[in-house]
């Protein structure tokens, strides 16, 4: 009866694995990886924008049924680069480098890092990602909301956005030090990601998967 139970089990897990596409996440053309940051007072509609130029991760996508989807991304800390316009380039690198220095400590920690650790069904291609998000080295639970676009039954991209509130990292919004007047105790995390198969993930044909 073990045995018997143990070879289910795994021929589950077979199927499971087989039923899913895997695909690398990478920097692309078509990419976009970015964290805003709102500003208050007499600034209110102003915001800071950072975009991150190297990250990597995995996505493990099953079209007949998303929910056993997982996906690990990867950011380098160091690579922010502040974007923002309505500064003088003299206070765009003052602001990138306190926000490397002293938000993000790239330097002491390297990484931002989310796994996902479950997938909740919302529309036909909209999804809440539960995870844990990792910043200074510190790991919260995390929500993203994600729209997964296709063609030809195949991931063409993914778009979401995830908030994340400085305090849960231990982290004081600042204040004069991102600019005088301060900013929120929120930043947003938003992207747009083209996936590529991973080489020798599972190839089914069109009438072998079923669409979500």
């Amino acid at each position: 009866m073990l045995l018997r139970s143990s070879l289910t089990l795994a021929f589950a897990a077979v199927i499971a694995n087989a039923a899913s596409v895997h695909y690398e996440i990478r920097p692309t053309g078509n990419s976009r990886l970015v964290l805003t940051v709102e500003k208050t007072g007499l600034m209110s509609g102003k915001k800071h924008l950072f975009l991150f130029e190297r990250y990597v991760g995995t996505l493990s996508y099953d079209a007949a049924s998303p929910e056993r989807s997982r996906v690990d991304l990867s950011i380098e800390a160091a690579s922010a680069v502040c974007k923002d316009t309505w500064v003088s380039e003299k206070d765009r690198n003052k602001i990138q480098e306190v926000a490397l220095r002293d938000m993000l400590a790239a330097e002491t920690y390297p990484k931002l890092l989310f796994s996902s650790a479950s997938v909740t069904r919302k529309g036909s291609n909209s999804f809440d990602v539960q995870g844990m998000l990792t910043i200074r080295g510190i790991a919260k639970p995390a929500t993203v909301s994600v729209v997964v676009h296709s063609l030809d039954e195949r991931i063409s991209s993914v778009a979401g956005q995830a908030i994340v509130r400085l305090k849960d990292y231990g982290l004081k919004p600042p204040s004069a030090v991102l600019g005088a007047i301060g900013t929120k105790n929120e930043m947003t995390v938003e992207f747009l990601l083209a996936p590529g198969v991973s080489p020798g993930s599972a190839e089914r044909k069109p009438s072998e998967v079923k669409t979500p």
